[in-house]
């Protein structure tokens, strides 16, 4: 009986005391679950004041750039409008260009012959005009320097026709290239197509195809994020007002092919070449680079004199030849004539 109440008195002095360590544990863990929860909260007043700090910040930086890019789209607009209407004084001058072109194929050169007569019996062997070219040669013309510069002047007059027309052949279907060519200076195309190259490496890299491609940026995003990569520099300004003009209006394919179209109008523009110039004296061709000179100092040019020519001259580019010498003319009137005659 006695240990029986030992044993209860024991058990009771255990579970007191373990019911007070208990209320004790928790006592503590409410304690330092309250400071902790506190602190979260304190934490998170905190990260939300420094959220609506850093909303302001963006708010005031979209703003911003919400001006500049409606800035951007008033230029973009403005620079668009220049564009179109220099592309439709280029489709004007064009149509200038073929009507004169196509006057210059009209025109032939108007010589009158006067053909020698010629006795002959009814026994005598047929002669044909051809036969009289030299005869026609020395009796008829004579040399002036009047004659001289009326010829001179057509062939240049030609030349420049045929540059024009291998121009606008090379430049089509980009027209807005020859506009290029009539805005800018030498020394601007230069640097010009310096930059347009130094591009069109830069441009073969994905991450700029990329952007280029992108449908998802306008035109001044594209050329915002150029700048940003390092893609724009090095580049004048000139050539980064066409390239904003490409990304507007053409693909990257067709980019690909204007620059292709662009350098073979660059090298007839400036023509590395040499011309030959066929005349029949030394005098000549002191008059004809009188003529020349003032308009076409960017090539070479070389003389060779032919005192077959009797006068005139030929003016030889690349695989193409202008010919207007006395020979040359005559030989037409003559054969024209002959003709006439067979019929």
């Amino acid at each position: 009986m006695e240990k029986l109440i030992q044993t209860i008195v024991l058990y009771s002095i255990f579970g007191v005391g373990f019911l007070y360590l208990l209320y004790f544990t928790l006592q503590k863990l409410e304690n330092i679950l309250t400071s902790f929860f506190y602190e979260v909260s304190q934490d998170k007043s905190l990260e939300k004041e420094s959220l609506l700090r850093r909303l302001k910040r963006q708010k005031v930086a979209t703003n911003k750039e919400e001006q500049k890019n409606r800035q951007l789209a008033i230029e973009a607009e403005q620079k668009e409008t220049i564009f179109l209407e220099e592309i439709d004084q280029l489709v004007a001058r064009n149509r200038q260009y073929e009507q004169e072109l196509q006057m210059w194929q009209n025109e032939k050169p108007k010589q009158i012959v006067e053909v020698p007569s010629i006795e002959t019996t009814p026994h005598a062997p047929y002669k044909s005009l051809s036969s009289c070219v030299n005869e026609i040669l020395q009796k008829v013309f004579v040399e002036s320097e009047e004659e001289e510069a009326q010829l001179f002047t057509e062939a240049i007059r030609e030349f420049d026709a045929l540059v024009r027309t291998e121009k606008i052949r090379l430049a089509l279907p980009y027209k807005v290239l020859l506009r290029l060519f009539e805005l800018h200076t030498s020394e601007e195309l230069h640097a010009f197509t310096k930059s347009f190259e130094m591009f069109h490496e830069r441009a073969s890299k994905l991450s700029v195809k990329q952007i280029y491609q992108s449908s998802y940026l306008s035109p001044e995003q594209k050329l915002k994020v150029m700048r940003e990569d390092g893609t724009l520099d090095e580049l004048n300004h000139e050539f980064v007002e066409f390239l904003f003009y490409m990304l507007t209006h053409f693909s990257y394919r067709q980019t690909r092919g204007l620059y292709r179209n662009y350098l073979e109008v660059y090298n007839i523009h400036f023509y590395t070449g040499l011309i030959r110039v066929d005349v029949a004296s030394d005098d000549a061709a002191n008059h004809f680079d009188k003529l020349w000179q003032p308009t076409h100092t960017n090539y070479k040019i070389e003389y060779q004199v032919q005192k077959e020519l009797i006068g005139g001259v030929i003016i030889n580019y690349g695989t193409k030849s202008i010919d207007m010498s006395y020979q040359e003319l005559i030989k037409r009137t003559t054969e024209k004539m002959e003709a006439e005659v067979r019929l």
